[in-house]
């Protein structure tokens, strides 16, 4: 665990199956892990300039059964955190306000891009590459986050 984004106690929390987020200026891409974590897909997108989106959220939580929330942390090719992390950081503190479930950070460098190639290996047009981006990045991220952390369990 030598993730500077993930606390101890976060960490602790966390069990599968999961529930992940791309978060963007406009959208939320969301995906989820399978309970075995050997699976991850992308769900939804939620608009995140509705206020709502947090209980949005938590209902999808609930509906798939959700033990703990990965957020795609975007970090600079260097490693630093700029505004857009900054942004990512406030939206968590929002969900925060109406979740207790376990909530870490997954570097999320190229995830956007993975998600991009994927999608068009798969023979779709742009509008619809478009369409389906950001839950895919969130489907990549969660992947980044269960080959980096094996050790997680189902419940």
């Amino acid at each position: 665990m030598d993730d500077p984004s993930i606390t101890s106690d976060s960490f602790l929390n966390i069990k599968l199956p999961l529930i992940a987020l791309d978060v963007g200026m406009k959208r939320i891409g969301v995906a989820v892990s399978d309970r075995l974590g050997f699976s991850c897909r992308g769900i939804t997108c939620l608009h995140r300039l509705d206020q709502g989106w947090p209980g949005q959220l938590l209902k999808l939580i609930h509906e798939y059964g959700s033990c703990g929330v990965v957020v795609g942390l975007p970090k600079n090719m260097d490693g630093t955190e700029g505004v857009q992390a900054a942004d990512v950081r406030k939206a968590v503190a929002d969900l925060e306000k109406v979740t207790e479930l376990g909530i870490v950070y997954q570097d999320e460098r190229l995830s956007t891009w993975t998600a991009k190639e994927r999608l068009f290996a798969q023979g779709l047009n742009e509008k619809k590459v478009r369409s389906k981006l950001d839950q895919t990045a969130a489907a990549v991220i969660l992947e980044d986050f269960l080959l980096t952390h094996p050790e997680i369990k189902h419940v």
